[in-house]
């Protein structure tokens, strides 16, 4: 039943004109998602090393305005840009493993992003951040090697279909009984299968 709705629901093909400008603009906000979690390791490690307060306080408040003001508006460009991207292509969201990959880590570190900052937002908003602490840091770190992790995932596109990606290819391209080939459609009908690189 999951199937066959996720097969029915799409969006309508885009251009290619604008699906190039959507996978530029996709692979430029996913590119800074995982940079700015790289800069927050970087202040974390730093306010860490140091023994001065007002520099910690400083740093955390630094982070805070990060976390507000860049990282939820470049997060949520990244989901939706994705999203989309995968609705109005051939790669759909269900079709390759490699996209259920992405597509879980990207809905683990949200829901784990504002699961623990949505308790303290008026805060953060505020400027009144928690300190800088270890337990954040190993938390941003273990998000930053998952972002990496799902980088390498989008280059290489490992593991090939998903049992029902394989049942899409075989419901637009039937087995011929008698021949054991697949039957030949019309051109107009068919649509191309995206190539892997």
């Amino acid at each position: 039943m999951t199937a066959v709705a996720t097969a029915n629901f799409a969006i309508p093909r885009l251009t290619r004109r604008a699906r190039g400008a959507l996978l530029t603009a996709h692979v430029a906000v996913s590119v800074g998602w995982l940079g700015l979690d790289g800069a927050l390791v970087a202040l974390e490690v730093t306010g860490l090393s140091t023994g001065d307060a007002g520099e910690r306080a400083g740093i955390a408040a630094a982070m805070a305005a990060l976390v507000v003001w860049v990282l939820i508006p470049v997060v949520s460009a990244s989901l939706i840009s994705g999203l989309v991207l995968a609705l109005s292509t051939p790669w759909g969201l269900v079709r390759y493993w490699w996209v259920i990959f992405k597509c879980g880590i990207a809905a683990v570190l949200t829901a784990t992003g504002l699961g623990l900052m949505l308790p303290h937002l008026h805060q953060i908003i505020l400027g009144e951040a928690e300190p800088v602490g270890v337990q954040l840091l190993i938390g941003r770190a273990i998000a930053l090697a998952l972002l990496l992790a799902a980088t390498g995932v989008s280059v290489v596109k490992p593991w090939g279909k998903t049992p029902h990606g394989r049942s899409v290819r075989e419901h637009r391209h039937p087995v011929s009984r008698s021949s054991g080939t697949a039957a030949r459609q019309p051109a107009s009908s068919r649509h191309p299968e995206p190539i892997h690189r």
